[in-house]
């Protein structure tokens, strides 16, 4: 058996809906109701870092505190060429930085909340004193014309969705200040989304996680963060995901490599959803 372990707050709608699509008898349960006991059960961490007895887990607690900590996981991408360029100190910012805007965040956040975008050094130092020198990441702002969601399981990709704003002029655009996602079909999946999502969720640890992409005005697509919670509020995706936590619960969560040969989204897609 197959259980989802959130914490409260965090996940109800998704993981309500998960288990009802399931056909293997997935449930999910609450951090702080008790837990099941048999360690030969498969427990789904949904953003939740709690101890379980379980041998066997999805998302161990070390990969969600690394995606978590969004300073740090963005310094590794930056090491790795997958995202606008970043600092984590101030000083090094001011010495390699050129003219235009940046973005400073903390290095915890969520919800597009705590998000500034700033041209001025006093500015930015003034926001540096405020939340912590050692406590914040600084960005290249880089204007974007899309935004998408990527959800990454094994190493494959089980949706991905669009994000539409509900101003398009919004330096953040996050769901949780309106708009929408989209589902992208499959045939419409942009391809240098998903293959730069495969290339940061590799470095997160995570057996599953939702890639947030930005897309620039010369199609240049930059990885801005993932999500080990990713909100389902589209029935499709919920179904997709039920799917492939029925694949894991009857197969195992081994990686997934993707197909080395020409085929479009066909060489991405996890068999749960597509097996041709």
């Amino acid at each position: 058996m197959t259980y989802i372990l959130r914490r409260r707050k965090l996940g109800f709608t998704s993981c309500r809906e998960i288990a009802r699509l399931s056909n293997t008898g997935i449930t999910f349960v609450r951090n702080d109701k008790p837990l099941p006991q048999d360690p030969d059960k498969l427990c789904i961490r949904w953003g939740c870092t709690s101890n379980v007895p379980q041998r066997k887990v999805l998302n161990k607690a070390e990969a969600i505190h690394k995606v978590a900590d969004k300073a740090a996981f963005r310094m590794l991408l930056d090491e790795h060429e997958l995202c606008p360029a970043t600092w984590d100190d101030i000083t090094e910012w001011r010495e390699n930085r050129g003219e235009g805007k940046y973005i400073l965040r903390p290095r915890h956040h969520h919800q597009g909340r705590r998000f500034h975008v700033v041209e001025d050094f006093d500015v930015m130092e003034a926001l540096c004193h405020r939340y912590g020198h050692r406590n914040i990441y600084i960005g290249e702002y880089i204007p974007k014309v899309a935004e998408y969601r990527v959800c990454v399981v094994s190493g494959r990709v089980a949706w991905v969705a669009q994000k539409t704003p509900a101003d398009p002029k919004a330096y953040a655009w996050n769901v949780a200040k309106g708009g929408r996602f989209d589902n992208v079909r499959w045939d419409d999946w942009p391809l240098k989304v998903v293959q730069i999502s495969i290339k940061a969720f590799d470095l997160s640890g995570l057996d599953f996680g939702g890639v947030d992409v930005m897309v620039d005005a010369e199609g240049m697509a930059y990885v801005l963060e993932i999500n080990s919670a990713p909100s389902l509020t589209s029935p499709y995706r919920q179904e997709c995901m039920a799917k492939v936590f029925d694949y894991i619960h009857m197969n195992g969560k081994d990686y997934i490599p993707r197909i080395e040969k020409r085929g479009g989204y066909r060489k991405f897609i996890h068999p749960a959803i597509s097996n041709r």
